[in-house]
C-alpha cells in the first residue's frame, strides 16, 4: 500500500513539474493567447467580468482590463465629478475595441479630443465605454436601463452595426449565441421583453462566481490559455463541419422562408423578403424608437453612430463583385433605412462610411484589419478617424442642445 502511495505521489510530482516546465517555457518564448473576460448575466445574457484582465491575440494584439463596473474602460466613479460632462457610448465589439490598446480606442480618443476643443464649455468631458461584444439593440436598451443611467450621463451615443445588430435583435437569426440572450418581441405594436433565457444554474450567483474564478485562473496561465484556445478551435471546427455536412443538408427539407446559407454576410443589404428578416427589421426599428423615447424621458440628447461593415470599406472593384454575387443593389440599404428611422424620430445620425473611405483614399491606410487578421474591427487608424468624426458630431449635438435650452 505504501509502495502504491509513493508511486502515485511520484507521478503527481512529476506531472506538476512537467506542467511547470511547460508553463515557464511558454512564458520564456513570449507566447500569449486570448483569454476570456466574460461572465453570464441574468439580465443581459452575458457581460464583461468586473476586474478581469486578458490578452486579445487573434485579431490585433492588446491587453484588456475590465473596470470594477464591468466595462473596458479606465476606472470611473458612479458619482459624476464636479461639473463634468459625461457621454455614454453604448455598443458592441466595435465600441469595446479589445483589438487595440484601451487608450487608442475611439472612446478614449474622443474624450481627449473633446477636452482639447472645449466645444462643450469649460467642463471636463468623460466618454464612457459601455461596449460589450455580441450585443444588439435589445441588450443595449436593457443595459441603458440597468447599468448606464446610474452614471448620470449628459449624452448617449448608440452605436449600430448593420452587419450583425439586426440578427442579434431576433432569436431566429441571432448567432451570438441565440439561446443565451434576452429579446424584445412586438405584440400588438408594443415591445414585450422575453427574458426566458435566464433559467438554470448558469445564472445563479454561486455558479457565475465559480466560473469567473476559473476564468481568472486560466487567464493567468499561458498553458491553460493554450488548452482553452485548442478547445475553442475544436468546437469551431465541429460547428463548421456540421454546417458543411452534405448529408445533414439533404435531410433538411428546403424551406423558401428560411434564411439562406451564410445569410449574415449579405442579407442586411437587401430589402427584407423572408419573414424572419421582416420581423427583425420591425423589432429593430421599434427598439430605436424605444431607445429615443427612453433618452428623451431623461431630457438629454441621443446621437446614433452607424458603423460600416467590412464590405462597405472595400475598393470599388471588390464592392462590385460582392454586390453581383449576392444581387445587392446598394451596400447602403441598411444604413439608409436606419438613418431614415432615426431621423424621423428626431435622432441625429453619424454615418462613418464616407469619412473612413476618404481617409483610406487620402492616406492609403486601411481602417480595419490587423497583421494577424485581414479584416474585421477598426485598427488604430480607424479608431482615430472615428474619434475625430464622433467628437465633431458630439460638439454639434451638444451645441444644439445648449442653444435650445436658452430659447
Amino acid at each position: 500500500m505504501k509502495t502504491l502511495a509513493k508511486k502515485l505521489l511520484l507521478l503527481l510530482l512529476s506531472t506538476v513539474l512537467t506542467l511547470v516546465v511547460i508553463e515557464v517555457g511558454l512564458r520564456l518564448l513570449g507566447r500569449k493567447y486570448t483569454g476570456s473576460t466574460y461572465t453570464a448575466d441574468p439580465v443581459l445574457g452575458w457581460a464583461l467580468r468586473p476586474g478581469a484582465g486578458a490578452w486579445e491575440t487573434e485579431e490585433g494584439f492588446a491587453w484588456s482590463k475590465i473596470n470594477s463596473f464591468g466595462f473596458r474602460d479606465r476606472e470611473r466613479s458612479l458619482k459624476k465629478p464636479g461639473n463634468d460632462y459625461r457621454v455614454a457610448v453604448v455598443g458592441d465589439s466595435y465600441t469595446e475595441a479589445r483589438q487595440v490598446d484601451m487608450g487608442k480606442a475611439f472612446t478614449a480618443l474622443t474624450e481627449a479630443d473633446l477636452n482639447r476643443s472645449r466645444c462643450l464649455g469649460n467642463s471636463t468631458v468623460e466618454v464612457l465605454n459601455f461596449g460589450v461584444p455580441g450585443y444588439g439593440t435589445a441588450q443595449e436598451l436593457l443595459q441603458l436601463r440597468e447599468r448606464v443611467w446610474q452614471f448620470k450621463p449628459d449624452m448617449i451615443v448608440l452605436q449600430f452595426h448593420a452587419g450583425n445588430d439586426l440578427y442579434n435583435n431576433y432569436r431566429e437569426l441571432n448567432v451570438s449565441p441565440p439561446e443565451q440572450a434576452p429579446y424584445f418581441l412586438l405584440k400588438n405594436g408594443k415591445l414585450e421583453l422575453d427574458s426566458s433565457f435566464n433559467q438554470g444554474r448558469a445564472y445563479t450567483p454561486a455558479y457565475m462566481k465559480l466560473k469567473g474564478t476559473a476564468a481568472d485562473i486560466t487567464n493567468r496561465s499561458t498553458l491553460l490559455l493554450l488548452i482553452y484556445k485548442w478547445m475553442r478551435t475544436q468546437a469551431q471546427s465541429s460547428a463548421r463541419a456540421r454546417l458543411a455536412d452534405p448529408q445533414a443538408k439533404a435531410e433538411s427539407p428546403s424551406d423558401p422562408t428560411a434564411p439562406p446559407p451564410e445569410y449574415q454576410r449579405f442579407l442586411s443589404f437587401l430589402p427584407p423578403e423572408i419573414p424572419s428578416m421582416v420581423e427583425a427589421w420591425r423589432v429593430t426599428e421599434a427598439l430605436i424608437g424605444e431607445f429615443g423615447q427612453e433618452v428623451r424621458d431623461h431630457h438629454i440628447p441621443l446621437l446614433m453612430m452607424v458603423v460600416p461593415t467590412a464590405h462597405q470599406l472595400k475598393d470599388p472593384e471588390a464592392q462590385a463583385a460582392y454586390r453581383a454575387q449576392y444581387k445587392i443593389e446598394s451596400l447602403e440599404y441598411a444604413d439608409d433605412r436606419i438613418d431614415r428611422v432615426a431621423s424621423a424620430d428626431g435622432i441625429p445620425v453619424l454615418r462613418l462610411t464616407r469619412a473612413l473611405m476618404a481617409e483610406t483614399q487620402r492616406t492609403g491606410n486601411k481602417m480595419t484589419g490587423f497583421p494577424n487578421s485581414a479584416e474585421g474591427h477598426f485598427n488604430e487608424y480607424g479608431h482615430r478617424v472615428v474619434a475625430r468624426e464622433l467628437a465633431n458630431a458630439i460638439c454639434q449635438v451638444g451645441s444644439a442642445k445648449e442653444a435650445n435650452s436658452r430659447k
